[in-house]
């Protein structure tokens, strides 16, 4: 049988109730997304990209990269304006797959809207466009990125060994992955834990999102 091929993924803007997913659009998101995430070289520390000089440095990333054909940049924008850099990369329409990636500023970091980011990306992918097989990727010793692939449902499934070299030393890829008949349990506890109600009236959760139940 012959795999049907999915959608691209092109859809300009994804909303939700606290953030909303806006692709990158240089003349609108240059000034946020460097003042966010662009200009704070700890950000970059685990990624290839080098910490960028300045701001004409970010944007000839951010050109580049949205013009790769495999992946679209998103500026995540709250109320306060742009907070972060979403990616979704590796996208094959053929097989059915991608992998996300993102640069979080301090507001999103461990916040309602920075999960619910992750939450309107995995939805598209799987629901709007059918996707088989979402990825996150993150060097083997971050344990930020390791504890909120845990969070948001992501399944470990293995380490590659000196995957990649960057900035001067060996890097292990930890490997995590939701497939699509694992996403409807996800989703529901997802949504349980994004609920209005779980939060109080100074907007902190009343269980954390580990314990949702859907």
């Amino acid at each position: 049988m012959t795999l049907p091929p999915r959608p691209p993924v092109e859809i300009a803007r994804l909303a939700g109730r606290t953030v909303a997913l806006e692709r990158v659009d240089l003349a609108r998101h240059l000034d946020g997304l460097w003042e966010s995430v662009g200009r704070h070289r700890h950000l970059w520390a685990a990624t290839p990209p080098e910490p960028f000089a300045d701001r004409d440095a970010f944007g000839v990333f951010l050109r580049e990269r949205s013009a790769r054909p495999d992946q679209v940049l998103y500026a995540v924008v709250t109320e306060d304006g742009c907070a972060g850099l979403f990616l979704v990369v590796s996208i094959s329409p053929q097989m059915g797959t991608a992998e996300l990636g993102l640069v979080y500023g301090a507001g999103l970091q461990r916040s309602t809207a920075g999960t619910e980011t992750v939450v309107l990306a995995l939805r598209h992918l799987f629901e709007d466009l059918g996707y088989r097989r979402i990825e996150w990727r993150c060097n083997s010793d971050n344990a930020a990125s390791l504890a909120a692939a845990k969070r948001y449902g992501f399944t470990l499934e293995g380490v590659l060994r000196q995957h990649r070299w960057i900035k001067g030393a060996n890097c292990d890829t930890a490997v995590h992955a939701i497939i699509d008949r694992d996403w409807p349990a996800i989703a529901a506890r997802l949504a349980d834990w994004l609920d209005p109600g779980n939060f109080d009236e100074g907007g902190r959760q009343r269980r954390p999102l580990l314990e949702a139940q859907p």
